[in-house]
C-alpha cells in the first residue's frame, strides 16, 4: 500500500494549535518558548506562511515563514524569513522536511518572492546536509548566541550560534537541487532540472581553518586567516549526543566552530557545501564547482 503523506496550508486555529503541541514534541520547547496559534494566526493575516505535513489524517510537521525585508545587497526588497520547521521523529525518513521545503519555494515564487533565510545550528549535520546539499541554501552570516539560552532538547543551556541560509528561488542552483531531488517532483517550475553535479568531499589538498581530531569526535587547532580560493571547517558528528552526555567537548566545539566561521565570514568567504562532516567556503568572488 502506497503511504498517504502529502503538504497542505494550514489555516484553522485547531492545525496552529496542533503546530503548538509539535514544538513541545520535537524541541522539547519550555511554554515561554513555544510560538503560540494565536500569534502564528495573526501573522497568515498579515501574508505568511504556514504549512503541514500530513501521514494519512494525521499531522506530523509544520513549517512556518513570515514576511521580510532584504537584509542584505542584492536580495529584492521583500521575501520570507522561515521561522520554524518540525517533523516528528516517528515520521522522519520520509522526506517530509524536503517536500515542506519545495513547497514553500513554489508557494513563493507563485506570489513573486525569490529569496527565503532562516536560521540554523551549523553544529547540526542533518540540518546542514538538507540546507546545502539538498537545497542549494548558501551562507553568508554567521551570529554569536542569536535567540540566547532556548533550553529544550537540540541546545539545553549552550549558547545559541547561528547561520543564516539564504535560499535564492530562482537560481540555477536551487533549481537543479530540486531536479536532482525526487521529493520535489510535486513542486517543480518551469527551468527546474537535473543539476549533473558530483559533490567531492575533502581531498588530500584540502586546506582546513578546523579539522576533526582524528582520534575521537572532537575540534583540532583553529587556523585563522588562511589565504586560499576554499577552505573546509569541520563539524561534529553528534552534537546531540556530545551535549546530552559531554558538555566540555560540545563548548569546545562551538567554541573552535565560532572562531574560524567569524574569521571566514569577516573576509568575505560563503558556505556552499556540507560533505563528510565538514563544510566548504568560498571566497564569495571565486567561480563555484
Amino acid at each position: 500500500m502506497t503511504m498517504d503523506v502529502h503538504i497542505r496550508p494550514l489555516l484553522t486555529m485547531d492545525a496552529l494549535r496542533t503546530c503548538e503541541e509539535l514544538q513541545s514534541r520535537v524541541w522539547g520547547y519550555r511554554d515561554r518558548e513555544i510560538v503560540p496559534a494565536a500569534q502564528i494566526r495573526a501573522a497568515l493575516h498579515a501574508g505568511a506562511l504556514v504549512a503541514g505535513a500530513f501521514v494519512g489524517r494525521e499531522q506530523v510537521g509544520f513549517l512556518y515563514g513570515f514576511p521580510a525585508f532584504a537584509h542584505e545587497p542584492g536580495l529584492r526588497p521583500l521575501g520570507l524569513h522561515s521561522h520554524m520547521m518540525a517533523v516528528v521523529p516517528e515520521a522522519r525518513g520520509l522526506g517530509l522536511g524536503r517536500r515542506l521545503k519545495w513547497y514553500q519555494r513554489r508557494w513563493c515564487l507563485e506570489r513573486g518572492i525569490d529569496w527565503v533565510a532562516w536560521t540554523f545550528d551549523p553544529l547540526q549535520a542533518g540540518n546542514a546536509r538538507l540546507n546545502l546539499e539538498h537545497l542549494g541554501v548558501v551562507v553568508h552570516e554567521y551570529h554569536v548566541d542569536f535567540y540566547g539560552v532556548l533550553g529544550g532538547v537540540l541546545s539545553g543551556e549552550l549558547p545559541t550560534d547561528r547561520f543564516v541560509g539564504l535560499w535564492r528561488l530562482d537560481s540555477p542552483r536551487v533549481g537543479g537541487r530540486a531536479g536532482d531531488d525526487p521529493h520535489a517532483a510535486f513542486f517543480r517550475v518551469d527551468g527546474d532540472a537535473p543539476s549533473g553535479r558530483a559533490a567531492l568531499p575533502p581531498g588530500p589538498d584540502a586546506v582546513w581553518a578546523l579539522a576533526r581530531d582524528p582520534e575521537r569526535d572532537a575540534p583540532g587547532a583553529v587556523t585563522l586567516g588562511l589565504d586560499a580560493d576554499d577552505v573546509w571547517v569541520a563539524a561534529p558528528r553528534a552534537i546531540g549526543a556530545l551535549r546530552r552526555e559531554a558538555r566540555n567537548d560540545a563548548l569546545a566545539w562551538g567554541e573552535a566552530f565560532r572562531a574560524a566561521s567569524v574569521d571566514l565570514v569577516e573576509r568575505g568567504y560563503e558556505v556552499r557545501a556540507f560533505l563528510d562532516g565538514a563544510y566548504r567556503w568560498w571566497r564569495r568572488a571565486a567561480e563555484e564547482e
